[in-house]
């Protein structure tokens, strides 16, 4: 008998997610499984969810959003433990790069009974677990604002007000990059993105080559003379023909590093992390097993 657990955040998408867990746990029964369902838990996920492991479980689905996933994965990262992401939060970022987004109970079932599995690269950000991209720039702002100022559930309307602020009050930082040891930009003022996979927010996807399984992470860096000048950006990308520009730097490498003259905000999976002067990033190459890969 397989041993599945259903790891779901209580808050996303306000209910949807545990509804969606037992959804997923009904399939399961019908075919005799042993279901544990777990409700996620504010802080170190270490602390909750790593006791649990002991017995052996041969898949863990999630359920909610990238956040979530990103709690869970933190702790499975480096075992042979693979997991699903249903995703039902604001973007699922990662349900979107797995082709698991909108995944119904039915296909869950059928994806953790297939057992078919990629090894994927997760990331470390100032010695922080990282799956999909960091940041410092005005996005960083933004979800810094929105955490100070969030209620218990986040819909893409709870990112207006922190963008008005943002739009009046932010500065761009001025950075140095330097990738495997060799310093690719010094003291340039912009936005930078460290991405492991290409999926952004909105689908702008600003580091639209990365690849999720190439042993490397993708650096971009935006100029910017002010807060108007990333408008430029932002429309380029949705254009998808922002690589092209010749003021854009791009490089790709497995160690990372970003200098700030002064302490800036960092996003960290779409979570501000703070602010600091130096984020060093190296990739972890096929340290997580992910299921529901086509």
């Amino acid at each position: 008998m397989i041993r599945v657990f259903i790891c779901y955040n209580p808050f996303s998408g306000r209910g949807k997610a545990c509804n969606m867990a037992y959804a997923i746990a009904e399939q399961f029964v019908k075919i005799t499984c042993d279901i544990e369902i777990i409700a996620t838990q504010a802080g170190d996920p270490r602390k909750w969810l790593e006791p649990k492991l002991e017995s052996q479980p041969d898949a863990v689905i999630v359920v909610g959003g990238d956040g979530t996933l990103r709690q869970v994965a933190t702790v499975l990262v480096s075992t042979s433990i693979p997991v699903y992401h249903a995703g039902s939060g604001t973007e699922n970022l990662f349900a979107k790069s797995m082709n698991t987004n909108n995944a119904t109970p039915e296909r869950a079932l059928d994806s953790v009974m297939a057992g078919a599995t990629i090894g994927i690269d997760t990331a470390t950000a100032n010695g922080e677990f990282m799956l999909l991209m960091a940041s410092t720039g005005f996005d960083a702002a933004v979800v810094t604002d929105l955490a100070e100022n969030r209620g218990s559930s986040i819909t893409h309307f709870s990112y207006i007000m922190p963008c008005i602020r943002q739009l009046l009050k932010w500065n761009p930082p001025t950075v140095s990059i330097v990738v495997n040891g060799e310093t690719i930009l010094e003291n340039n003022i912009g936005w930078v993105v460290v991405a492991n996979s290409k999926q952004y927010a909105r689908e702008l996807n600003p580091a639209r080559n990365a690849n999720i399984a190439d042993g490397k992470l993708d650096v971009v860096f935006f100029p910017l003379k002010g807060r108007r000048s990333l408008f430029k950006w932002i429309r380029l990308m949705h254009r998808g023909t922002h690589l092209h520009h010749p003021d854009v730097v791009y490089a790709t490498g497995e160690t990372i590093s970003i200098h700030t003259n002064n302490p800036a905000p960092w996003q960290l999976d779409g979570d501000g992390i703070g602010k600091a002067t130096e984020m060093k990033l190296a990739c972890a190459p096929k340290s997580l097993n992910v299921l529901g890969v086509k």
